[in-house]
């Protein structure tokens, strides 16, 4: 016999008649209250029975701006400066930032007293200012400003990097620009993420849909009353050109490289997906090749083929992303199928929307026409483009 098995039967033969007793009724009583439990909490659904959390949706943010923008108003507005050098000031962007908005009523046309304002920078690589590759940060560090000027209880900052967030938020200067202007730097957590439906129903990748219900960067969107996309202009190996539709990717979450083999119908998804209060455009330092990441400061230039820096507003970011990409980037947007496809989109949801009796469309001005054309000519032979230099 073992020495396992002897200790085992030395400790047995110690126990009396009456404890052995007492610790089989304490067994049957504990197995009796399983049955017990196991019957009146049982659930033949299985998970069925958890507690069950709907989806969420996304506000539109333009809402509140779209009654009262009237129809003769500017859709974008272009403001130039000069470059010192290689480089463009922190004057010389306030100034274009400034002229930019002037037309379009200001910040405050946007931005009221106590909202909580989400901007939306190009935060993605680990690459410094110069490249090209993310958002200038002084332009950033001025809209910021302007935000708690025109009366914003708190400023939030967001992106999810193609890379590590905390390089890129450092070496883009992305975080030193935002708390230097008293912002909020939002960094991607999983608690901050959630499931969001982009669409009520599966995506049909026949029409070039991608988004059915996918898991977004949502903390900073619940929080904000209103929200600025802050895009730079840049090359894109994949899509093209990288503006401010493309731009929104950087709040999708999980497994999103997946979308890359069908790159323009998930940045078209993307334009049907936001709805923003407003557009300011990063036209400072243009990356004109090896987009996006960027390779050399070569393949960077100030203002693009305009040859002088810019910030353009917009409130149509179809409209504003044709113009940019011919007069920044130097290229044909009917080359551009993303634009074609963020329309159709857009004018599909606002008319079910329409037809299902919503306001929440927020994008058909008084004589019906839609916040998102890409054929900027209409508008500026409507005179509803403004330019200025600064």
């Amino acid at each position: 016999m073992s020495d396992e098995l002897h200790a085992g039967s030395s400790m047995t033969a110690g126990v009396s008649r009456r404890e052995m007793l007492l610790r089989v009724g304490g067994t049957l009583a504990a197995v009796g209250g399983s049955v017990w439990a196991a019957k009146h909490f049982y659930d033949p659904r299985g998970d069925a029975g958890l507690p069950r959390y709907g989806k969420e949706t996304l506000k539109n943010y333009f809402a509140p701006i779209f009654d009262g923008y009237g129809p003769s108003e500017p859709r974008f507005s272009i403001a130039r400066g000069s470059a010192d050098g290689d480089d463009v000031s922190r004057e010389t962007i306030a100034k274009m930032v400034a002229a930019a908005l002037g037309p379009m009523g200001g910040m405050e046309r946007f931005i009221k007293r106590g909202e909580t304002v989400l901007i939306k920078p190009n935060v993605a690589f680990d690459r410094g200012p110069r490249m090209g590759a993310t958002t200038n940060p002084d332009v950033l560090a001025e809209v910021v400003r302007l935000c708690f000027a025109a009366g914003a209880r708190r400023v939030l900052v967001a992106d999810n990097p193609i890379e590590k967030a905390e390089p890129c938020f450092a070496k883009s200067r992305i975080q030193e620009a935002a708390q230097r202007s008293g912002a909020e730097v939002m960094l991607p957590a999983t608690t901050s993420f959630a499931s969001v439906a982009i669409r009520d129903r599966d995506p049909n990748p026949a029409a070039s849909e991608a988004l059915g219900t996918w898991e977004v960067f949502y903390k900073p969107l619940r929080l904000a009353d209103k929200v600025i996309g802050l895009p730079p202009i840049k090359d894109h190996n994949l899509c093209f050109a990288s503006m401010s539709i493309k731009n929104w990717y950087g709040l999708l979450c999980g497994r999103r490289n997946q979308f890359h083999q069908d790159i323009h119908s998930i940045v078209s998804d993307l334009g049907m997906m936001m709805s923003p209060t407003l557009i300011l455009v990063d036209a400072t330092r243009v990356l004109m090749k090896n987009g996006p990441t960027g390779g050399k400061l070569d393949d960077v230039t100030i203002g693009g083929v305009s040859g002088r820096p810019a910030i353009v507003a917009s409130v149509d970011p179809l409209a504003s992303d044709a113009w940019c990409l011919q007069h920044l980037l130097g290229r044909d947007p009917a080359q551009l199928r993303y634009l074609d496809l963020a329309e159709r989109k857009i004018g599909e949801r606002i008319e079910a929307r329409r037809k299902a009796g919503s306001d929440a469309a927020g994008r058909i001005d008084a004589d019906g026409k839609r916040f998102a054309s890409r054929d900027w000519q209409a508008y500026q032979r409507q005179g509803l483009i403004k330019e200025a230099t600064v």
